[in-house]
């Protein structure tokens, strides 16, 4: 998005601060992935950031190939620390126009935290074309973090979130995301299996969620095979959470990572932070009443924002397959 292109955007602090996915979902991603043909010479990485999602898969993968439309996640692009692994190939380019960009063909296909942002006729439209008879695409997403073992920061986090930086989101991008991509359409309109398809995350299974699905975009040729099309999803009686312990140094860090943030600051130049001096902007503010809620309970800023607390995004992965 806009935000993460300007010259003023932090990607350092972005690295640093921002969550990552836990190891359950790429293994899903990749059984997915090995059911029914599924071949691992090439994986495209579409809105890849800095290379999250392509450096943990590409080690199973012959070739890698990452796309972002900002020029400045794609020079910081994260490469394997063992150098007998193959390179990924960060390029500046979108879902969208993936044949322009030289993406021919793809066996498995991902994006983080990135579909609610894709114009879905189009993408799936070069999906269709791009992806090998076997292949497979999965969007993974998150929504905005609670707090599993300390919730009475959960109403704080959502007034800031909702009201504070709130008109600062982009849209419809964050309204997406926030529902967890059930705006996102398939291909094709899933078939249920009898029996359905299961996966075993955290604890115990998971079966696919259903949903009232989106209209499909309409594709000259379809060959996506419907019982694959699958919503793996955090709901309230199976929670599903990308959890990380952070101290408040770091949990402000990541609230300044958000690109909400960043175009709030923008627009209100004279709030100068607490470290620059100032009187403090809307994240010191916010973080305020974080250190209140769990000063409450007895965690607080005893070693200087050393002492963790849990911190959780709810998460989901919508995949599908190409017929073999």
């Amino acid at each position: 998005m806009a935000s993460f292109a300007k010259a003023t955007f932090d990607v350092g602090s972005y690295l640093a601060s921002r969550p990552t996915y836990p190891k359950k979902v790429y293994d899903v991603i990749l059984a997915h992935h090995r059911s029914r043909g599924g071949r691992f010479d090439h994986l495209v990485d579409l809105g890849c950031g800095p290379g999250f999602v392509a450096l943990s898969l590409s080690p199973h993968f012959r070739h890698t190939t990452a796309l972002d439309p900002s020029k400045k996640m794609v020079e910081v692009g994260l490469q394997p620390s063992d150098p007998t692994l193959p390179r990924i190939q960060y390029k500046v380019g979108t879902a969208e126009k993936l044949i322009e960009e030289g993406v021919k063909e793809a066996d498995l296909v991902v994006a983080g935290q990135a579909a609610h942002w894709f114009d879905h006729q189009k993408t799936w439209t070069q999906l269709s074309k791009v992806v090998r008879p076997g292949g497979t695409v999965a969007y993974i997403g998150y929504a905005e973090p609670v707090f599993p073992t300390h919730p009475q920061l959960d109403h704080i986090y959502h007034h800031f979130s909702s009201q504070i930086i709130g008109p600062y989101w982009s849209q419809p991008g964050r309204s997406i995301v926030e529902n967890l991509l059930n705006a996102v359409p398939f291909p094709i309109t899933p078939i249920v299996t009898d029996p359905p398809l299961r996966y075993d995350l955290e604890e115990g299974g998971m079966s696919p969620v259903r949903i009232t699905e989106p209209p499909t975009p309409n594709l000259e040729e379809n060959n996506w095979d419907p019982t694959t099309a699958i919503r793996l999803r955090h709901t309230t009686e199976r929670p599903w959470l990308m959890k990380r312990s952070m101290t408040l140094d770091q949990f402000e860090g990541y609230l300044r990572s958000n690109s909400a943030v960043h175009e709030y600051r923008h627009a209100h130049p004279d709030e100068k932070t607490v470290a620059e001096g100032g009187d403090g902007d809307v994240v010191d503010r916010v973080m305020v009443d974080i250190r209140k809620g769990l000063e409450g309970v007895g965690v607080g800023d005893k070693e200087n924002g050393q002492e963790e607390f849990e911190v959780g995004w709810p998460l989901v992965v919508m995949m599908i397959k190409k017929k073999e």
